[in-house]
């Protein structure tokens, strides 16, 4: 028996267009503000293999592009929201700025 048809998780479809859990992990990655090179280096695999897993997101999500693949993922559920500053794009998931008093 098929392991993603006895223990399907995330909302994903049965479709031939599923994410693995690598191409997860990358993307995951990737929306917290990671280059391709933190991204290889944080998995411990290559820039090339970085490469490859983003683009396969990218098809399979319909994406022309990182920023416009992190959203769809986001909107599905796939991976988690966090928090972009519009200054310069970076991830601010961990930051916590106090307000002004």
């Amino acid at each position: 028996m098929n392991t993603q048809q006895q223990f399907p998780d995330r909302n994903r479809s049965n479709t031939s267009n599923v994410l693995t859990e690598r191409e997860l992990e990358v993307l995951e990655l990737a929306g917290r503000g990671l280059s391709k090179k933190g991204i290889a280096q944080s998995l411990g695999i290559s820039s090339g293999t970085v490469k490859w897993h983003l683009a396969n997101s990218y098809h399979k999500l319909g994406a022309g592009g990182r920023e416009e693949a992190l959203r769809k993922a986001r909107e599905q559920l796939l991976i988690e929201s966090t928090a972009i500053c519009r200054i310069c794009a970076c991830a601010m998931a961990a930051r916590r700025i106090p307000l002004a008093a």
